[in-house]
């Protein structure tokens, strides 16, 4: 069974807030201002529109992460057909709207230790938290790119800063309390009895 984990209601309001640099505009003229600035090695692309847009600019990120969802629609063929990619690994993991699961995460952490240059991960649910686990395991200077809805392209560079401000939300996410889909009469199932014992092997593989 998988772990499914709430976000908690009090870091709502920080996740609202750009991690790194906004850039204001659409994302083309924002990609191409900051063109220079990307080692391919070292890019991470959370979102369809945010990795289609370097795509299009000629920029491989080493990691993207898309769930052909933007602003909750579907997005257009246009944007799917250059984000489907055949000259990347790609790898399909589940993560509910809203949440994070322990899949997502384990294969972000292994995305970015794999010996694999080019990976797509393509999410059965919503991506939108991606941004937590990708700056949290990504290597010391790699710029992780996502979109701010309606206001621009936000880059951050992975810093020992930024890495510890993102484990340190990570594990305010990653309790039992937070912890989605346990019946309450979890207790009486040997199942749900094992959930506490799952949650440490998996904080263990992650940290």
């Amino acid at each position: 069974m998988d772990l499914f984990f709430d976000l908690p209601a009090e870091l709502r309001p920080c996740l609202k807030k750009p991690y790194g640099k906004l850039y204001p505009g659409d994302h083309p003229s924002v990609v191409t201002q900051i063109k220079n600035r990307l080692d391919e090695s070292f890019v991470i692309a959370v979102g369809d529109v945010t990795t289609y847009n370097l795509f299009k600019a000629g920029v491989r990120p080493r990691l993207c992460l898309i769930d052909r969802i933007t602003k909750r629609t579907a997005v257009t063929q246009t944007i799917a057909a250059v984000t489907s990619r055949t000259d990347y690994v790609n790898i399909s993991v589940k993560n509910p709207a809203g949440s994070l699961s322990g899949e997502m995460v384990l294969a972000i952490k292994n995305a970015l230790s794999s010996s694999d240059s080019h990976i797509c991960l393509n999410v059965d649910g919503e991506e939108d938290l991606a941004t937590l686990p990708a700056i949290a395991f990504a290597e010391l200077g790699t710029l992780v790119l996502y979109g701010q809805p309606d206001e621009g392209l936000v880059c951050v560079k992975v810093t020992e800063e930024k890495k510890e401000e993102m484990k340190d939300m990570l594990m305010q996410i990653f309790t039992e309390k937070n912890m989605k889909n346990i019946p309450s009469d979890y207790s009486d199932n040997c199942e749900f009895k094992n959930m506490p014992i799952k949650l440490e092997s998996f904080l263990t593989s992650i940290f």
